[in-house]
């Protein structure tokens, strides 16, 4: 007899399995799933994740999240990434982040998989003009929303070894001030990239990035004038196979 229940859909424990345990027995989960939810009392050496500062833009904890703040100077940004670095696509890897922005004027958002070089000043992996996606990763598949585009939507883009391309979503795929919203990429052993909205998938890309690049989740924000402006990281999660 086997040991093992199939479940096609998701479980949803109403009343006391809610609030008490329901797992007998060690858990032995098939992929690896890692949460950074930021909840610590202060950044320190010892938190996986890794920011990257223009001037005196700043990353902090506060308002149940980590703000990230850019600089109140022209193009300046404040990005992050988190987690084990060197994920690769033959771990069919997946990241989900949930954040909001406090306004969605003269901003620039990436959001996704990166590369493992670190950006310029005042540099995120992708920004968008009029139509143009520029890359300056050289592998990655992200979100990108960028007020110097033509329209105001998210953005699905990818870089293959420098390749770049991008992908505007329909227009109930924009940005909202001081929303949250949860955006995933999820890569597969061959370098395709799918792409969630809110748990929903609205994109998919073949041969997005390269399939032995190493990779790390990345989280920016970048203004676009000089004004400072605040994004707030609720969590980032990881997935990938053993």
């Amino acid at each position: 007899m086997s040991q093992q229940i199939q479940v096609q859909r998701s479980l949803d424990f109403r009343g006391s399995a809610a609030n008490n345990r329901n797992v007998i027995g060690p858990m032995n989960p098939d992929r690896i799933f890692m949460e950074y939810n930021f909840m610590e009392k202060a950044l320190d050496a010892t938190n996986r994740y890794t920011s990257y500062l223009d001037t005196t833009s700043t990353v902090a904890l506060g308002d149940g999240g980590l703000l990230l703040t850019t600089a109140a100077t022209d193009t300046k940004t404040a990005s992050m990434s988190a987690g084990p670095e060197g994920i690769y696509p033959s771990r069919n890897p997946v990241v989900e982040m949930k954040f909001k922005l406090d306004v969605v004027t003269t901003v620039a958002i990436n959001c996704g998989f990166s590369d493992e070089n670190d950006e310029g000043s005042g540099v995120l992996p992708f920004l968008i003009s009029g139509t143009t996606v520029a890359d300056t990763a050289t592998n990655g598949a992200l979100f990108c929303f960028d007020t110097n585009q033509t329209t105001d939507r998210w953005y699905i883009v990818n870089t293959k070894a420098g390749t770049q391309g991008g992908t505007l979503l329909g227009a109930a795929y924009a940005p909202v001030a001081d929303t949250y919203v949860t955006l995933r990429v999820a890569l597969d052993s061959s370098g395709n990239a799918y792409y969630y909205y809110n748990g929903v998938r609205v994109g998919y890309k073949a041969s997005a990035t390269t399939s032995t690049a190493a990779h790390i989740p990345y989280f920016g924000i970048r203004n676009n004038t000089a004004t400072a402006h605040i994004a707030t990281l609720r969590y980032i999660r990881l997935w990938q196979d053993v």
